[in-house]
């Protein structure tokens, strides 16, 4: 008695059978076939597919069909493949219902009554093996790949890989599978999950193969693995070839695009001078040491000796970083003059410079509206507003990187390599590389190589597409490098053993291998927020959330997900290694936020990220408002009307707040625009008062600080730091002759005191002023001249030191 399909009538059956070099098993498979099938129904053929064998299995196929008109042969003249000899097979069917095994025999094909009963209510059925026959190494190696499969794929099928499934002929005729090799059977499931079709598993009986030779072995595996991650990427994870796709217009009639267009491009204008007036304003409040004292000294001293080859820190060799900075600062002092505007004025410009080119990069990819909500995230976000008006090399830094990155998708993203961006982005991993060295390569090569080698529509550099970024990038480094060995022959032994690889093993600033995940949360402040949701939103394999991540998010998280992983792989951290990442991340946000604030989004799928993630940002942000002003009363003392003005906004604001966080929900219009103003607030009242009021009462020889009028009372004593470089000492002094000793029991720091009538130390805060006596001799008065930031000023008198004053030999100080 046949087994009935839906309509009540017997199934038709196609039973699939892929062979390559099964001559020594195909008669009993196709025996066994049509012994099973008969038992099911009267209406079935039977398709082999000789996929270019060459031990007489097409033969011997063609034998079979003579005397069986059940038997068909779809032969492959050349080998293709498991996955194509499925597809010819699909194509070939003829039949409802469509079933495929393997020609080795190792299923009992009488048990597809059972499928044929399952296939009335699903569209799929997968068989999977209840008491597997292979060996226990071939188990291990199956269930890990299942195991991947399934958080991958999310498949939700436990035996992948079980080569007894039953489509029906719509389904297989509407499923587009384009794999040729192993992984054909996690395609078809994939795409089917994709397609929404319902997929059902039936345990099966497993043989052990007794004829025949299996074509799967271990040095499969590295194959399939790379297969399997490509398809991941490109299929599940990132599906969206045409980026103009995800553009904001999809919302707007066409003959409406360029009217928006004209606003978005109006508004990136506007947000580029109001960035612009942030930055470049109030620039003039006191150097901060030790990065901006140390880092504006150096330049003035490049000035000073005419020699811009070798950076010098206190007339003695600074070997850590490269010279880029250091030139730009010099240049502003030669045209603004030695001021602190001048110096800032090299980190506002690069931020003003990567805030463009976010923007720029982001209209391209995505479209205006995204690239003017890129630049929004990228200005608002704490740590890079804090970075943008401080003198430090992240800045530029992150600004060439980025500007390498982007040319560099630029080159490969028609899928042709187009060389003049390729170039380009050669031109800014240079200017990187010379701004802190060969860091800038190693954060450009492994996202922009593990793109294109992932994404199937992409250009593939070949060997000699990367020789030219290095021919580039050491054609820009390698003439400084030449000319500063010849004035230090030790220089490049330093910088790259002492301050990169001793770096990266930890010899300076060591932290643990989590620090940049708060760094990153507080960096990213308010858009930290989004952090849960958006990892939803991009690992979401249901509904249409996939058909909005184009491949272009997959390049940005491989470039931000680098630089975090590498820095934390890194022993040596500080906060702003990670800004080269803040581009990246500001893009991906940009990119969710046009679906968070278009009002035309899935409530459901959105709800959080509109309405808990800006409100609670915006609570949190007044809280940093109020704490700030706390701690400016309490420590810094600073009680102007200005500050209680502050205090008194921010505890309003607060309170607005959390009267609209747990007011009605279902309004969520105005939740990120307030939140971005609570965030421009405080970033206007952080940079352009908190900061130049600390900086002002930690200043040691500025016109703030008192103590540079005791300095300047007497005639010029020597001079010399102690411990710590104090490269404000040098700068505000405008003195070349500041000497820098170790520590205080330095022989040649007691011998600069006892030649000279009067000589000014600065020391570390933590060193007792009553300490410093007992290491000069007996008739040497030690008076404190008062404190400011970590350091103190000691005066040392020397009444029987000759008048003249004797310049210190400088010794060296650890850093």
């Amino acid at each position: 008695m046949y087994a009935k399909d839906r309509s009540g009538a017997a199934p038709t059956l196609s039973l699939i059978l892929p062979a390559w070099n099964e001559s020594e098993v195909i008669r009993r498979a196709i025996d066994e076939a049509d012994s099973a099938l008969r038992q099911l129904t009267h209406d079935y053929e039977i398709i082999v597919v000789d996929d270019g064998s060459t031990d007489g299995t097409g033969e011997l196929v063609e034998q079979a069909a003579k005397s069986n008109p059940h038997v068909r042969l779809v032969p492959h003249y050349l080998n293709q493949g498991y996955g194509a000899s499925i597809r010819s097979g699909f194509a070939a069917a003829r039949k409802d219902l469509v079933v495929f095994t393997d020609a080795d025999c190792q299923f009992d094909l009488t048990e597809l009554d059972r499928f044929v009963l399952l296939a009335d209510r699903y569209d799929i059925v997968c068989g999977y093996r209840i008491d597997r026959k292979d060996t226990p190494l071939r188990c291990l190696y199956s269930r890990v790949y299942n195991q991947m499969v399934r958080i991958l794929l999310q498949t939700e099928v436990r035996d992948v890989d079980c080569a007894l499934k039953m489509f029906h002929r719509e389904v297989v005729r509407k499923l587009e599978i384009s794999g040729g090799g192993f992984l054909v059977n996690s395609e078809i499931l994939t795409r089917a999950k994709q397609a929404g079709y319902k997929i059902v598993e039936v345990g099966v009986s497993h043989r052990p193969r007794t004829d025949g030779t299996s074509t799967v072995s271990i040095s499969h595996i590295p194959k399939v693995l790379c297969s399997l991650a490509r398809f991941w990427w490109n299929v599940v994870q990132f599906p969206v070839r045409d980026n103009s796709a995800v553009s904001v217009n999809r919302t707007h009639p066409s003959q409406a695009a360029t009217v928006q267009d004209r606003r978005y491009v109006l508004a990136s204008v506007a947000l580029m001078f109001i960035a612009a007036v942030f930055m470049l304003t109030n620039l003039g409040y006191p150097l901060i040491d030790r990065d901006e004292t140390r880092y504006a000294e150096i330049p003035r001293e490049m000035i000073a000796t005419g020699n811009w080859v070798l950076p010098q820190l206190n007339f003695h060799t600074y070997y850590d970083k490269p010279p880029l900075v250091y030139w730009l600062c010099a240049i502003s002092f030669k045209i603004f003059g030695v001021t602190e505007t001048a110096a800032r004025l090299v980190p506002a410009l690069a931020a003003l410079a990567t805030i463009a080119s976010t923007m720029w990069f982001g209209a391209r990819v995505f479209g205006k509206r995204i690239g003017l909500l890129s630049g929004v995230v990228l200005l608002l976000s704490a740590g890079f507003a804090f970075t943008s008006r401080y003198l430090l090399l992240d800045g530029v830094m992150a600004l060439f990187v980025s500007l390498s990155l982007f040319t560099a998708y630029e080159a490969i993203r028609s899928g042709e390599m187009k060389l003049s961006w390729w170039l380009l982005s050669g031109v800014f991993c240079g200017l990187a590389f010379l701004t802190k060295g060969p860091v800038a390569v190693v954060l450009w090569l492994p996202p922009v190589f593990a793109f294109a080698w992932l994404s199937d529509t992409y250009a593939k550099p070949r060997g000699w597409h990367y020789g030219m970024i290095a021919g580039v990038t050491l054609a820009i480094a390698v003439p400084w490098m030449v000319a500063v060995s010849l004035q230090d022959a030790s220089f490049l032994t330093e910088f790259f053993y002492t301050h990169y690889l001793k770096r990266f093993a930890g010899g300076f600033h060591r932290q643990p291998i989590w620090y940049f995940v708060p760094v990153l949360l507080i960096a990213g402040h308010p858009w930290s927020f989004l952090a849960v949701p958006y990892a939803h939103f991009l690992f979401r394999q249901s509904g249409d959330s996939r058909y909005q991540r184009p491949a272009v998010v997959g390049y940005l998280l491989l470039w931000s997900v680098w630089c975090f992983v590498f820095f934390s792989l890194s022993r040596c951290k500080l906060p702003t290694y990670l800004l080269p990442a803040a581009p990246a991340f500001a893009l991906m946000v940009g990119h969710y936020l046009d679906y968070v604030l278009d009002g035309s989004a899935d409530k459901a799928s959105f709800w959080f990220a509109q309405f808990w993630s800006p409100r609670t940002a915006t609570v949190t942000t007044c809280g940093v408002g109020i704490a700030f002003f706390a701690y400016i009363a309490v420590y810094v003392g600073d009680a102007s009307a200005l500050i209680y003005a502050w205090a008194t906004l921010w505890t309003a604001l607060l309170g607005g707040s959390l009267f609209m966080l747990f007011g009605k929900r279902d309004d969520t219009r105005d939740a990120w625009p307030a939140s971005m103003g609570t965030a421009s607030l405080l970033a206007l009242m952080v940079m352009h008062h908190c900061v130049p009021t600390y900086s002002q009462g930690e200043t040691l020889f500025d016109d703030a600080s008192p103590l540079a009028e005791q300095i300047a009372s007497k005639p010029d004593p020597a001079i010399a730091t102690v411990a710590h470089e104090f490269s404000a000492v040098p700068f505000y002094l405008d003195r070349s002759d500041v000497g820098n000793f170790g520590g205080l029991d330095d022989p040649q720091l007691r011998s600069l005191v006892s030649a000279n009538e009067r000589t000014v130390l600065v020391v570390e805060k933590r060193i007792p002023s009553e300490q410093v006596e007992q290491y000069f001799p007996a008739g040497i008065r030690v008076r404190r001249l008062g404190n400011r930031g970590q350091a103190q000023v000691i005066e040392v008198v020397n009444p029987t030191a000759i008048a003249k004053r004797v310049p210190p030999k400088r010794g060296s100080v650890a850093r």
